[in-house]
């Protein structure tokens, strides 16, 4: 009896062993593996044990990594692309500056002064948008949150934007109802998020820009749309769930100016103030979103 148990002892320490050998060998060839540099993807032979999960996550991190590899690399060359045609948008029009201002010494001075100081003006806009970049991407933007009257406050904008309009021959279309629509937003933000919105109007669309406010109170919510028609090519090229990304032109668009980041602002200042916005591309028309909380007047910080 004695013999069998020292036999039975003696395999299950030689299994053990066994096991210990293949556990050691396999662990050395993970270590091999995570050594070589360009090792894609970890291997081990399927055992079903702790050194198989470890593996898997391991992998797991591993697939992470290259795709936090890839994503790093697409976002530099984004902003490598971007730091080109920033330059070239900023350097355009204050060539244009200096050349109509030394022109502006010796022929008609009132027309050249007034081209050089529009396109100073669009030069000052660009920064303005650059500036703003840096401060949301600082995490910088917090919001003032008020009761804000959205429909005084697009009647107001659509007015002060009238010469804009007629210079392009662009008709706003809004049917004010006169009765307030309260929202509970960050004025400035808001007032920078329709200025935009109106202004990516102006500059993309033609013969039309159209405004409608809802006020949902069963989703306590006040939407506030912006339309207006596109080209044919635009339409084509347009990707509208990359429409509020950093720096995103449609091809065309390039030569209507501007810098692709009027409607990343947007979604960041939305954001910010716990709303939604969403574009969408129908019949030759596109139509930017605004969604943000209503305000009843028995908010917090109207009390």
């Amino acid at each position: 009896m004695g013999i069998v148990i020292i036999i039975a002892l003696s395999a299950a320490v030689c299994i053990l062993a066994a096991k210990l050998f293949s556990l050691e060998s396999r662990i050395r060839s993970v270590s091999k593996q995570l050594d070589d540099p360009g090792r894609t993807l970890i291997t081990t032979p399927l055992s079903g044990d702790e050194l198989e999960a470890v593996v898997k996550k391991i992998n797991l991190l591993i697939g992470n990594g290259r795709k936090a590899k890839i994503e790093v690399r697409r976002e530099q060359a984004a902003l490598r692309q971007a730091i080109a045609d920033i330059s070239h948008d900023i350097r355009t029009p204050l060539t244009s500056v200096v050349g109509y201002l030394q022109l502006a010494e010796r022929e008609d001075a009132q027309t050249n002064i007034g081209i050089a100081l529009e396109r100073a003006r669009y030069c000052s806009s660009l920064v303005n948008d650059f500036f703003e970049l840096s401060v949301i991407d600082s995490k910088g933007c917090a919001p003032d949150m008020e009761r804000i009257d959205v429909n005084d406050l697009l009647c107001e904008l659509i007015l002060a934007n009238f010469p804009h309009f007629e210079a392009k021959g662009i008709t706003p279309h809004f049917a004010d109802s006169g009765k307030p629509v309260y929202a509970h937003a960050d004025r400035k933000m808001l007032t920078r998020v329709i200025q935009n919105l109106i202004s990516n109007g102006i500059r993309h669309g033609s013969d039309r820009l159209c405004f409608a406010l809802t006020a949902c109170t069963a989703d306590a919510a006040v939407q506030i749309s912006v339309s207006n028609p596109i080209s044919p090519i635009t339409e084509r090229e347009i990707d509208s769930e990359k429409l509020f990304d950093r720096f995103y032109r449609a091809g065309q668009s390039r030569t209507a100016g501007g810098a692709g980041i009027g409607l990343y602002i947007c979604k960041q200042f939305v954001e910010v103030m716990d709303g939604d916005i969403s574009a969408s591309v129908r019949n030759g028309v596109l139509t930017v979103t605004v969604t943000l909380g209503m305000d009843d007047g028995r908010n917090d910080s109207n009390v």
